[in-house]
């Protein structure tokens, strides 16, 4: 990765996830929505303005209707202000995933994206009892690696990469043997860089067995709150938590292919239960070497007090100038991390 002067375009971009309630995303529905959220090309204005070279989204926030016409002067506006796109896809779990992955990659095609992330669940906090604990994981990666093998032959024929993300579900084992499953090149790993400690293993060490694999990147921090039944995961700006930036970068060097972007976590903290047995039984066992790490980050680093975000605490009106502000100084934070000259 190349380090950028001080006025020059970031090599990271920015992720429609990390400001759901400024995108109108948060709440949808409800009458928590925001009022007027920001559309799509304001979108892209934003990560021009902040000086990022990417902008991370789904197609239906583009074009509901998915249409290639809308699709493809969305391609040219993102053309115009210097920016790439990654396409954010319809989840591996799905009904009837095979469809709509086809259609994302046309999508993809139309929009001149090369990397679609996708998932694999909608568990959370490493809660896989929601599937019937770890046989009930198993026999869903079992189900999610026939998708696999079924759509990567389309996918290579486009010259396409689809990107796994752990989505506080997978571990990186469970990645990498899908990876190994779909017997094709075009399937590789959506980093999040936060997301390792939702299954309980060290972010370092999940990065670096994962990345053989990697195709895309999601950036992002979390403070870590201890609780009577294991830590939550809170949200932050880049380098304000726990993740070790610099290591990663250092590591990201050996894929510089990878695509990244800042994703800000979700305004509702994570709870993640690793001190309850029912936890682990969803996970299976572990060598305790591969724990140790997040037990002492969890000993030396976990927080008491406040963890609320604006949303959790009802302050709406506060989430516009919140999301900015912790998008601002993690743009500046990359921008300094990646510069050889301390920027002022």
């Amino acid at each position: 990765m190349i380090a950028p002067e001080r006025n020059e375009r970031l090599p990271v971009g920015v992720c429609m996830w990390g400001m759901t309630y400024t995108l109108g995303v948060q709440g949808t529905g409800t009458p928590r929505r925001h009022p007027a959220p920001l559309g799509p090309e304001a979108f892209l204005d934003l990560a021009a303005s902040l000086g990022l070279g990417r902008a991370e989204l789904s197609a239906e926030y583009v074009a509901p209707d998915l249409d290639a016409g809308k699709l493809a002067v969305f391609r040219s506006r993102a053309h115009d202000l210097g920016l790439a796109v990654t396409l954010s896809g319809p989840g591996l779990d799905v009904e009837g995933a095979p469809a709509a992955l086809r259609r994302a990659f046309d999508a993809a095609e139309a929009l001149g994206a090369r990397h679609i992330r996708t998932t694999l669940s909608k568990i959370l906090c490493g809660e896989r009892k929601l599937l019937g604990g770890l046989g009930g994981w198993r026999a869903h990666l079992r189900r999610v690696a026939d998708v696999l093998r079924e759509i990567a032959p389309d996918a290579e024929r486009r010259g396409l990469a689809l990107a796994i993300e752990n989505h506080q579900d997978a571990t990186s084992w469970d990645l990498m043997e899908l990876c190994e499953a779909s017997g094709s090149a075009a399937v590789g790993v959506n980093l999040d860089t936060g997301n390792p400690l939702a299954v309980g293993e060290d972010i370092l060490s999940f990065a670096r067995r994962i990345l053989p694999r990697l195709v895309n990147v999601h950036l992002k921090d979390y403070r870590m709150f201890a609780t009577g039944s294991g830590y939550r995961l809170v949200r932050c700006a880049l380098g304000e938590g726990l993740v070790p930036f610099r290591e990663l970068f250092e590591l990201f060097r050996e894929r510089p292919a990878a695509t990244l972007s800042i994703e800000l976590a979700a305004l509702d903290n994570r709870h993640i239960r690793f001190l309850d047995d029912d936890w682990w039984e969803g996970l299976g066992p572990r060598d305790i070497r591969d724990v140790l790490p997040v037990v002492r980050l969890w000993r030396e680093r976990a927080e008491t007090g406040e963890y609320r975000t604006p949303w959790e605490r009802g302050r709406d009106a506060e989430l516009p100038g919140y999301e900015m502000d912790q998008m601002m100084r993690s743009v500046r934070y990359i921008r300094e991390l990646l510069s050889p000259v301390p920027v002022r």
